[in-house]
């Protein structure tokens, strides 16, 4: 086994980008590949990228990457100089106090002496869009949904068809809207999420509404800025698709 040893260098903290930035340099190797978190104590599978966030790592954090396979000398090679070159461009470093201030008010603002709350910004966004207003969407809602035997069938049709709207997305943008879409559907296609899902139906017979806020109320509090509602926002497509449709007699 070779270990890497780092101080975890993302000013944010490890979120769902940089996650799933990290995932995918560890997955391209047949050894397996353990993120490890000494602060936390915290062990997680380097090629999934929920687990990596479930290790709640923050910025200088100890941390350690253990290799072990058939290929591990030539993992260790490229995965050092990835975490040592390239993994803080995954991050995004928060502005400054003069970035925040330099931009003065439009006139028609500043005539009324507002009084203003400057924060900071988490993301540049990707330009594209429409303007609605925000409302927060609760997993809480589906808790009381009750099991049914069509949930497993419901699970893997959600799956699929939110994979298939990600995808297509994906074929249709580029830049930085193609990386968070990416972060996405990585979520969605992770082993551990439809995993705990499946596995807490059959040990726990509740239904998939239940079970899909149970994941979500595990992994939130390891959620950083910008991605936690990333993840949110997928995990709340996710539980509509699942409550919500309609499997007909017959159909796969």
């Amino acid at each position: 086994m070779l270990t890497i040893q780092f101080l975890c260098p993302l000013p944010n903290g490890l979120h769902a980008r940089p996650a799933w930035e990290l995932k995918e340099q560890c997955s391209q190797w047949q050894s397996e590949v353990t993120f490890i978190n000494h602060r936390q104590n915290a062990k997680a599978d380097a090629k999934s990228s929920l687990a990596l966030i479930g290790t709640g790592t923050l910025f200088n954090d100890s941390c350690s990457l253990n290799i072990s396979g058939s290929d591990e000398e030539q993992a260790r090679r490229v995965l050092e100089e990835y975490i040592q070159v390239r993994f803080i461009d995954s991050d995004s470093v928060q502005p400054t106090q003069a970035e925040l201030t330099a931009h003065p008010l439009p006139r028609s603002l500043s005539r009324l002496n507002p009084d203003l709350l400057y924060g900071n910004v988490l993301a540049s966004g990707v330009g594209v869009g429409t303007l609605t207003l925000l409302q927060s969407d609760s997993l809480d809602s589906y808790r009381a949904i009750p099991a049914s035997v069509q949930d497993s069938t419901r699970l893997e049709h959600s799956l699929a068809t939110l994979a298939e709207q990600l995808n297509q997305q994906l074929r249709e943008r580029d830049g930085e809207s193609k990386t968070i879409l990416s972060a996405h559907l990585s979520l969605i296609q992770d082993d551990e999420f439809a995993g705990n899902i499946r596995r807490l139906m059959t040990e726990q017979h509740q239904g998939l509404g239940a079970r899909s806020s149970a994941i979500w109320s595990r992994f939130a509090p390891s959620f950083l800025l910008l991605p936690a509602i990333i993840c949110a926002n997928v995990l709340a497509t996710f539980a509509i698709l699942a409550n919500s449709c309609c499997i007909s007699p017959g159909r796969n």
